[in-house]
């Protein structure tokens, strides 16, 4: 290709890009940092103070299409209004001018109060307007601002629309619904349930008395102190929580999952890891392409994976399900009825009881388990294109059937067998737990 060809296809690339961007909301050309000649003059500021006298109304209604609202509660029986404009124009006059198109409007309507801006809807007046509001903190607040920060302290309720700015709320003693596009959220000290929706942002939520539930893509997800149970549902979000009471559900993707002191769960990902430690009730994982790893958990246990590593520690359960492939599994001080199927992986398993039952199934695996002392549970193992190696004092049946290695331990007629192990082209080691090596590291798919 020609230089003039290559440089127009790359003007036209870049023309693209500008004009998805813009459309897509992600830059605002007009509040950047443009030559005099672009924007139209220079800034200008202009001030306004209004008061709104009782009686006022249940809901306190804010339009604000571009700028910023901050509304703080105060033991007054009024709204005090304090309201700045920022104009661009070539000259103070031609600035003032144009401010004194822009007005602010009060008026109430059933149980809403509404405060909204005007201006000449075919006149381009480029400008930014601010709010600041002080009322009672009985109000329910409701508002829809755009390019700019939206904070709350102190009311009813609060209903909240804003794209491409921060939001930041705080002691709200009822529920709290939250929209954004582009911008942070920081929730506090929430006394009814929360609704989420973000794209493009970052969420942080402490002490809640109520339900969350959140919508989110592209960002990090915080969290801390949540009373009555947790929803999130998103797209290439990190998550971590902490103090999460009530039943949690999780899904995203190819970010990290990490959770702690929490109840009841179910957590989806995938490339992600998740990490849970320290939780009270049944866990239910699902994963594919990434880690998990699981400890200090009381409770059932479920997890199903996909080229997934699996590690646990310290499992208290009555039933443990693991089922992966591709990767391998660890587990450490685990108890309760455990049923285990891997394809393509290892299991290492040292558990604190085998009294509940432990069965495995594995599929070009091998097994190390680390034989729980003083423990006598009725034996089966089946290998085929492999071997077994029994490194416990208790007598075994070894014999050979249909070309599978079959060995009994611990073995009676009367008794289902508690522990069942059966794979292929692996090896199967059984070793006394006082013997085995301190900080052993855990071996490759060959061992």
């Amino acid at each position: 290709m020609k230089a003039k060809e290559i440089f127009l296809l790359v003007l036209i690339i870049l023309i693209g890009i500008a004009i998805s961007i813009f459309y897509s909301g992600r830059i605002n050309f007009r509040e950047l940092s443009w030559p005099e000649f672009i924007i139209e003059g220079k800034q200008f500021n202009f001030e306004e103070t209004k008061i709104l006298e009782s009686p006022l109304a249940e809901w306190l209604v804010i339009t604000n299409h571009r700028g910023e609202v901050i509304i703080n509660s105060r033991n007054i029986e009024k709204v005090e209004i304090y309201w700045a404009k920022q104009v661009w124009a070539k000259n103070e006059n031609h600035a003032r001018s144009k401010a004194e198109k822009i007005s602010l409007h009060a008026q109430k309507v059933d149980s809403e109060l509404v405060i909204s801006l005007r201006k000449p809807e075919k006149e381009k007046i480029n400008y930014r307007s601010q709010l600041r509001i002080t009322a009672p903190p009985d109000l329910a607040i409701r508002i829809e601002n755009a390019h700019g920060l939206v904070s709350l302290d102190g009311f009813k309720r609060a209903v909240v629309k804003n794209s491409h700015g921060p939001i930041k709320i705080k002691k709200i003693s009822g529920d709290a619904l939250i929209k954004n596009r582009h911008g942070d959220i920081s929730l506090e000290d929430i006394g009814g349930p929360i609704e989420i929706v973000n794209e493009h942002g970052d969420i942080v939520i402490s002490r809640t008395a109520d339900r969350v539930k959140i919508d989110a893509r592209h960002g990090n997800v915080n969290i801390d102190e949540i009373s009555a149970g947790l929803e999130i549902r998103g797209e290439h979000i990190s998550i971590r929580g902490k103090k999460i009471q009530g039943k949690s559900f999780i899904s995203t993707s190819y970010e990290p999952v990490d959770l702690k002191n929490i109840g009841e769960a179910e957590i989806l990902n995938r490339y992600g890891l998740i990490r849970v430690q320290d939780a009270k009730g049944q866990l239910k994982v699902q994963n594919r392409y990434s880690t998990i790893e699981i400890s200090d958990l009381e409770g059932n246990l479920s997890i199903f994976g996909k080229n997934c590593q699996v590690r646990g520690k310290s499992i208290k359960s009555q039933i443990i399900n693991i089922n992966t492939s591709y990767d391998n599994i660890e587990l450490k001080d685990f108890s309760g009825q455990t049923s285990i199927f891997i394809r393509h992986g290892n299991l290492y398993a040292e558990p604190a009881s085998l009294s509940s039952g432990f069965d495995f199934q594995g599929h070009h695996s091998s097994l190390r388990l680390i034989w729980p002392s003083g423990e006598a549970a009725a034996t089966e193992i089946s290998v085929r294109y492999g071997k077994i190696l029994w490194q416990l004092d208790e007598p075994i049946n070894q014999f050979k059937s249909n070309g599978e290695t079959i060995l009994r331990a611990f073995w009676t007629e009367k008794l289902s067998p508690l522990v069942r192990i059966k794979t292929n082209y692996g090896q199967v080691i059984i070793e006394k737990s006082q013997e085995r090596k301190k900080n052993k590291v855990y071996l490759s798919l060959a061992w």
